[in-house]
């Protein structure tokens, strides 16, 4: 069975809330975030935050975006997911983050990562595997959520590629991208040009990954 993994959340006192509040709770080192609630039809928010040191311990060795959580609200359990993270464009640090609370009977949608299975015969004779989507957004209930969508390309020639629709998903799980998207294609090997006496250029097999464009939200001011 997967390791559970927690993540701890605070409530925001009055002086943490606003834009101004969260600025400040940036500079103490925390990161301010939300916690929907699967039953607030209304609207209605926990106003939360998180030590930055903590989440990105657990977030970048666990991959925690892509995990069923155990999120405990000062001492009250409930399990959620990341909706999202917001980083500063610049620095790319964490400048906020929605928690979605998620009930065992409810399905949820989220993102996974794609992994690569296998060494492709158009590889073998010279193409180059791209990695056209990097993550693929899914459908199921939450103990069903897979820890990668795998993709076997054993088979793929060069010129060939894998669609969403092709995809093999594991039971009760069901991928919400077009059908038509594009996940990995092989290309033809790149054409080296005649270089003139006494200079040399190599080409060397390489794997390309192109990840989705991330939207861009304006800043919350909460």
């Amino acid at each position: 069975m997967e390791e559970k993994i927690t993540i701890q959340l605070y409530r925001r006192n009055t002086e943490e809330k606003g834009k101004g509040g969260s600025h400040r709770l940036r500079k103490a080192g925390w990161i301010p975030a939300v916690l929907y609630s699967r039953d607030s039809r209304g609207g209605t928010v926990e106003l939360v935050k998180l030590q930055t040191r903590e989440f990105e311990k657990v977030l970048y060795a666990r991959h925690a975006s892509h995990h069923l959580l155990s999120l405990s609200l000062e001492g009250e359990e409930k399990r959620g997911i990341i909706k999202e993270i917001q980083r500063n464009p610049v620095r790319n640090e964490i400048w906020h983050i929605d928690f979605y609370e998620v009930k065992a009977d409810q399905k949820i949608s989220l993102s996974v990562p794609v992994v690569v299975k296998g060494e492709a015969k158009g590889v073998k004779e010279g193409g180059i595997l791209e990695i056209v989507t990097t993550e693929l957004e899914i459908e199921c209930l939450p103990e069903a959520i897979p820890e990668a969508i795998v993709v076997d390309v054993s088979n793929l020639e060069i010129g060939d590629a894998i669609h969403v629709r092709e995809l093999s998903v594991p039971q009760g799980v069901v991928v919400t991208e077009s059908p038509d998207e594009v996940v990995v294609v092989i290309t033809p090997p790149e054409v080296v040009e005649e270089v003139a006496v006494g200079e040399e250029e190599t080409v060397e097999p390489k794997v390309i990954s192109k990840g989705k464009a991330e939207k861009e939200e304006e800043a919350r001011g909460e």
